[in-house]
């Protein structure tokens, strides 16, 4: 059997996905930081690339600039900052990456050679068995989001070791950073660092424990691993090989 109408559409669409999966990928750098500061750049914030905060630092003096009773604010000032510059840097990389991509060819792309198709049964039932029982699954797994949904929106907290300062998250999103303002204003500056630390490691831990994992035994699970190679699943389920000359 000759290559059927349409998949010369099929052949340049997972050509364009392809070079977007590559240049994606290309700007992912998981060990990547991003910093930003308050506007007097007295506290800085470290995001990583989820953009979890992993360090809080401020300057010997920074009292001179910020009131202590407002360094939890100054603090989600700088989160934000940081925040914004790792937006800032990921589309640095994927524009970086989309440069260092080479240009497609001109005109049409070259048709793919000819195939066979041979449906795979055995695939297709157990295609169809899935489907089945996402069907099943599927009022169950809608409480589970709701329920996950709700969660996600709940305030978690994280104490400091001291119990001085408290971070409050929203999600991963940074709501509030409630600090002892009479005990901040005679603490050392590096006190305060460690306490801001411990308070967002907290925070992240006591959200990872709210968060319900996903059901790794689920039929969408299995249907998402079936299809993480998209190529592949439907060379499976066609069960597609080229034609013999």
């Amino acid at each position: 059997m000759t290559t059927p109408p349409g998949f010369e559409d099929l052949h340049r669409l997972r050509g364009e996905a392809e070079r977007t999966a590559r240049v994606l990928g290309a700007a992912q750098d998981p060990d990547a930081t991003f910093e930003g500061h308050d506007e007097t750049e007295a506290i800085t914030a470290v995001v990583n690339m989820d953009g979890v905060v992993t360090d809080v630092g401020l300057e010997r003096e920074w009292h001179a600039t910020v009131d202590h009773r407002r360094l939890g604010a100054a603090v989600i000032e700088a989160v934000n900052a940081a925040g914004i510059a790792r937006l800032s840097g990921w589309a640095e990389k994927v524009a970086e990456a989309e440069e260092n991509e080479p240009p497609a060819s001109p005109g049409a792309p070259p048709a793919p050679d000819p195939i066979d198709i041979n449906p795979s049964g055995a695939m297709i039932d157990h295609l169809l068995y899935l489907l089945h029982r996402v069907g099943k699954e599927t009022e169950a797994d809608q409480k589970a989001a709701e329920a996950a949904a709700m969660t996600a929106q709940q305030p978690v907290t994280g104490e400091s070791a001291g119990g001085h300062i408290t971070v409050v998250l929203t999600g991963k999103q940074v709501a509030d950073v409630q600090v002892e303002y009479r005990w901040v204003g005679r603490a050392n500056y590096r006190e305060i660092e460690v306490e801001l630390r411990t308070a967002f490691a907290r925070a992240y831990e006591n959200l990872a424990r709210a968060t319900p994992p996903p059901r790794p035994d689920s039929a969408i699970a299995e249907l998402q691993a079936l299809t993480a190679d998209p190529q592949q699943f439907v060379a499976n389920l066609f069960g597609l090989r080229q034609a013999r000359p």
